[in-house]
């Protein structure tokens, strides 16, 4: 009878365990889930792909800045369009970090945080090295079979020239 209690007690804590690590296993595949969309939005737009775009941003996606201000889909792809239009600068790097992503039905919200950087002039002539970090919470839909970004709220971002911050608002 002993060895019963004993084995029932061994499987208990085994499902505990199993129990205890598949929500963070599923934390993981979530983040990496949105990693990898936010790897191709970032290719649709540095390809300035419309059509690749639509399908990773809402068409009634909004983005909400750090100052307050929102912009439509159509303003931000706007904005892109007009990024095309300058010359590339190899010094230029981003990267979008996901820092959680917690998925409910067929809704997620992901923190995520974009690093940049590059060399930019400045009013003075000289050359400067930038730095920017924005944070920001992100609301995903699944639409069919595909995650679609629903809406952006910047909360906070950092810019930095020659390393040092001239511009900070939230966190």
């Amino acid at each position: 009878m002993r060895a019963s209690f004993h084995h029932a007690g061994l499987i208990a804590a085994a499902f505990t365990s199993i129990a205890l690590v598949a929500p963070a296993q599923a934390q993981d595949d979530a983040k990496a889930q949105f990693q990898a969309r936010y790897g191709e939005l970032r290719t649709a737009m540095e390809a300035h792909d419309a059509a690749a775009l639509g399908k990773i941003m809402a068409s009634d996606y909004t983005m909400t800045d750090v100052q307050g201000g929102t912009h439509s889909a159509a303003e931000v792809m706007e904005r892109m369009t007009r990024m095309a239009g300058k010359s590339p600068d190899p010094s230029r790097k981003v990267e979008t970090k996901v820092l959680s992503a917690v998925v409910t039905g067929d809704a997620a919200t992901v923190e995520q945080q974009l690093v940049g950087g590059g060399k930019r002039a400045g009013d003075d002539g000289v050359e400067h090295s930038m730095e920017m970090v924005m944070n920001a919470t992100d609301s995903w839909a699944k639409r069919g079979d595909a995650w679609v970004l629903v809406k952006s709220v910047q909360t906070g971002m950092t810019v930095k020239r020659d390393g040092e911050v001239f511009f900070q608002q939230g966190k």
